[in-house]
């Protein structure tokens, strides 16, 4: 089967996606299932003397990348309706409950660790080593040491999981509000109802489609100027998750997934789930987590109190009586209007789509090396608006890359992140395997006629992703587990992701990166330095928001039991912070998705990698943007290793001292 099945076929070879089909989809996963559980326990039945490193880790990383790959590969499909979607879920579950079992088999444990005490488990070198050492550790959090009672306790507490992630995103389901009348959509900027309209054609409807989802929530609030449409859009987009029946409401749903997080914690021999998790982090301990996010609230509770006071004033001031939270980005738009700055819509027109990814081309080339050469027309891809790329890197090709940016029917709103679907790795034959990657984002589909624009937010997206992307292609380790930068923690990814992000918010590489749609000028830096400040104090805003949500997260996964409702935990988290009072309408937890997976008890990584990602940046601003020498030293300390070395370690080499918060704070205002 692996000669013909589109899926089955080495990561040198571009996936043939014009030839996936649900039942070749089917088939492939069934086939590198059936190869997984076969291999292992021939593995098992061949290793029992004298396990190796080729023909134990490499030949057991060979299995998992094919399975793995498989399910990667044919997930962006989802969008092709239901069919795809129940297919993609089943599949995922089987994974998922594979690797499970792989990891919980004591004689598989075993032979990793009869490796790693042998002479030549002890002259592995450091890269190896950190990878057997992962995967025993791996072995630990799955179950293999438990017995036989322990280990069917632990699969009864995982499907439970596993029931209750599904049953909370299926109650996030909300359908969209049509507006038929243009009266209603006053003020609202040109490209944002050009979006809407083109979402309420796509189901067949006539008029402006505002969904609940967070992206079209955000167009209605920024600019439409009829207040009670605006209170209509928030109070709907609260209402994700929330059910009468106690399965259909996602606050019962999320505390009870809390609660058996922490009963597979404790089997494990784990004082509670955070502890768990951050076993898998880049960190450190709960108490080292805890005083880095309490010493941070203390610092921006006062400065944000400071600025609900402002904002409240400029909505006075603009004749807003009693500032309601469907009013604060409107205020927050109509300062930029007095203060003559672009708003978003005309800044947009400067950022294509092709423009902005020429910029990204151009600075990983110039940062790294790394050469985006766009792949033959020939290479199929699953939508037409999906751009392929070949990356690579000193002469030789290590990795393709896909660009999935805009969106279209049947793409889940919101969706902006980055997979892989094949890590780098060498076999044991000596065989190089590229990576795979895919970027996904939320641009909006243009009108006919008219190329995709970027507004600031959607630029912080893509070049987020990008981030990551380089990340993954990038690793130079041997081996599936160093390469997959998952590794590092949630908290140690999205340190590459936030360091991209800080590009642009320099001024003057938006300003070389602008070209306007029709006659191609630039914006002037000047201008753009205005409103980069002005979007600084949105930045505050946003950083309360995320700090508020990661205490929320570790509060809830570090004592699940102890009767508080999940209302007040969140309140009593937004306090600490100075963030808005919670208001009777709004639930954000019932659609606090991040916990559902790998952000459990991590959300505070989006915190932590920021502060890092502005001491990283802080390097190439004394530098300069695109010094190659800069690049050179980040690639080397913390990009080449994966997830083979500690992320803070591979911070101190590339600082030359131990990493800080000065830069963030100072960003802020908090010093």
């Amino acid at each position: 089967m692996s000669t013909d099945n589109p899926l089955l076929q080495p990561s040198a070879t571009p996936i043939d996606y014009d030839a996936v089909t649900l039942d070749n989809t089917r088939a492939a996963f069934a086939h590198a299932l059936d190869a997984h559980r076969e291999g292992i326990a021939r593995i098992i039945a061949d290793q029992g003397e004298q396990p190796t490193w080729d023909d134990l880790v490499l030949a057991v990383d060979a299995l998992d990348a094919t399975l793995i790959a498989v399910l990667m590969a044919a997930s962006p499909l989802a969008y092709r309706g239901d069919d795809w979607i129940d297919l993609v879920n089943e599949l995922y579950g089987q994974l998922m409950a594979r690797l499970d079992e792989k990891l919980a088999d004591s004689v598989l444990q075993g032979l990793y660790q009869r490796l790693a005490e042998s002479p030549q488990g002890m002259s592995l070198d450091a890269h190896e080593r950190a990878a057997l050492n992962g995967h025993r550790d791996a072995f630990l959090l799955h179950g293999a040491a438990l017995d036989q009672a322990g280990k069917a306790r632990l699969v009864t507490c995982q499907a439970r999981i596993l029931d209750l992630v599904g049953q909370f995103g299926a109650n996030m389901q909300l359908d969209g509000h049509l507006v038929t009348d243009a009266a209603q959509l006053l003020g609202m900027p040109a490209r944002a109802l050009a979006e809407l309209a083109e979402k309420a054609k796509a189901e067949g409807m006539d008029g402006w489609l505002i969904g609940a989802d967070k992206d079209s929530t955000r167009l209605i609030l920024e600019g439409a100027s009829d207040r009670e449409l605006r209170e209509t859009t928030y109070r709907r987009h609260h209402q994700r998750g929330v059910g009468d029946a106690e399965r259909q409401d996602n606050g019962a749903v999320l505390l009870a997934l809390a609660q058996a997080r922490d009963e597979k914690a404790r089997l494990l021999g784990f004082a509670d789930h955070s502890t768990l998790s951050l076993k898998t982090k880049s960190a450190g301990s709960l108490a080292q987590v805890q005083a880095f996010l309490n010493g941070l609230a203390e610092r921006i509770q006062p400065i944000m109190t400071q600025r609900r006071a402002a904002l409240e004033s400029l909505a006075s001031d603009f004749g807003l009586d009693c500032l309601q939270p469907w009013d604060r980005a409107y205020v927050q738009q109509l300062e930029r209007q007095a203060a003559q700055l672009p708003g978003m819509d005309t800044f947009s027109e400067y950022f294509t789509l092709a423009k902005v990814l020429e910029a990204l081309q151009s600075l990983a080339q110039r940062v790294f090396g790394v050469q985006l050469v766009r792949a033959p027309a020939k290479m199929a891809v699953w939508q037409a608006s999906v751009e392929a790329f070949e990356v690579w890197l000193d002469h030789a090709r290590v990795g393709y890359l896909y660009v999935d940016a805009l969106q279209y029917p049947g793409k889940v709103p919101d969706q902006v992140e980055t997979r892989s679907v094949h890590n780098r790795r060498v076999d044991a034959e000596g065989r190089f395997h590229p990576a795979v990657a895919i970027v996904f984002s939320d641009i909006a589909q243009p009108p006919a006629g008219s190329p995709p624009l970027l507004d600031h937010l959607a630029l912080r997206k893509l070049f987020h992703e990008f981030g990551h992307a380089l990340h993954y292609v990038l690793v130079r380790t041997t081996n599936q587990l160093n390469s997959d930068i998952r590794g590092l923690g949630a908290d140690g990814v999205e340190v590459f992701g936030n360091l991209f992000e800080r590009w642009v918010w320099d001024a003057g590489f938006l300003a070389d990166m602008s070209a306007h749609k029709d006659h191609g000028a630039s914006l002037p830096q000047a201008e753009l330095e205005r409103l980069l400040e002005n979007l600084r104090l949105d930045q505050l805003d946003k950083a309360a928001e995320n700090l508020s949500l990661a205490l929320f997260d570790l509060d809830l996964h570090t004592t699940p039991n102890d009767g508080r409702p999940l209302r007040q935990r969140l309140s009593d988290a937004r306090a600490r912070c100075g963030y808005w009072p919670l208001e009777a309408y709004e639930h954000p937890a019932h659609s606090f998705d991040y916990l559902l997976s790998y952000y459990d008890a991590g959300y505070y990584a989006y915190v932590w990698s920021d502060v890092h990602a502005f001491d990283l940046f802080s390097r190439f601003q004394a530098n300069g943007l695109t010094d190659r020498n800069t690049g050179l030293a980040l690639q080397t300390a913390l990009l080449d290793p994966g997830a083979a070395r500690p992320l803070l370690d591979g911070m101190r080499m590339f600082l030359g001292r131990e990493p800080n918060d000065e830069a963030y704070l100072a960003y802020h205002r908090l010093t």
